[in-house]
């Protein structure tokens, strides 16, 4: 089994060796319709995971091979629940646990129309960002976000229960944040809930002020960092080929 997996590392290092020559561009216009297909299979699991019962027990079935990463980029996708009301922006989640929202970025460079899965929602929508843009100087970043996307095998649907953010108060100087939910995770290509977790994460029991800083927001993404970090180290736990792996990022 040791000797397969690393076949597959290598033919995977091997593969990844030849595409890194192709452009964003060149991605954008051969491969439209499997972005189009991997839009169908977020949502697909998505209606799974709107009616799963709350994760009990922490485990994850591989039914042949766990998550391979091969390089920088896993093949193993990331989306928090609340986003999935409208993947084509950027929705400003709090304690939403998902470091990046490119789902949007991958919307608007391949021209997909997402408006019939559009819900209702309240989040704010960051027109500025983007992960990446098509065209940048170094278009290596580009291309690397785009073939995440397309290739990715797994999908990990964050769905946070209950969050508290932290507050600041003159009468009660600090009460700290936290956030209390699960992690879905999914074969994309089999539309299948393969197992999950549990999540918890909490900030930190103090703070310190210091002139000019703005401790609000810095403990808000202190309460952020912690869930993300929270779900990949679980995650990763899960994952027997991720457990000598240094440096895994979703």
């Amino acid at each position: 089994m040791k000797l397969i997996y690393k076949l597959l590392v290598c033919l995977c290092v091997l593969n990844f060796s030849c595409e890194s020559t192709v452009t964003s561009e060149e991605l954008i216009d051969t491969r439209k319709a499997e972005a189009e297909k991997k839009f169908e299979q977020f949502y697909a699991c998505y209606e799974i995971a709107k009616t799963s019962p709350e994760i009990l027990v922490d485990k994850i079935n591989w039914d042949v091979a766990d998550a391979i990463v091969a390089y920088g980029e896993s093949n193993v996708y990331q989306i928090g629940i609340e986003s999935f009301k409208d993947l084509s922006q950027p929705l400003d989640i709090p304690l939403d646990g998902t470091r990046r929202r490119e789902h949007a970025d991958m919307a608007k460079i391949f021209n997909i129309d997402l408006s019939v899965h559009k819900q209702p929602h309240t989040y704010n929508i960051d027109f500025k960002y983007s992960y990446h843009s098509s065209g940048e100087p170094d278009d290596n970043v580009c291309a690397n976000a785009i073939r995440h996307f397309l290739d990715s095998k797994y999908l990990l649907i964050n769905r946070l229960r209950e969050t508290m953010p932290p507050i600041i108060m003159s009468e009660d100087p600090y009460m700290p944040g936290y956030a209390i939910g699960d992690v879905l995770v999914f074969d994309l290509q089999k539309t299948k809930l393969i197992g999950g977790f549990k999540i918890g994460a909490d900030s930190k029991d103090q703070y310190s002020l210091r002139e000019g800083s703005d401790p609000g927001s810095n403990l808000m993404a202190d309460v952020e960092m912690s869930v993300y970090d929270a779900i990949k180290n679980r995650f990763k736990e899960l994952t027997p080929s991720l457990a000598e792996t240094h440096g895994f990022e979703f």
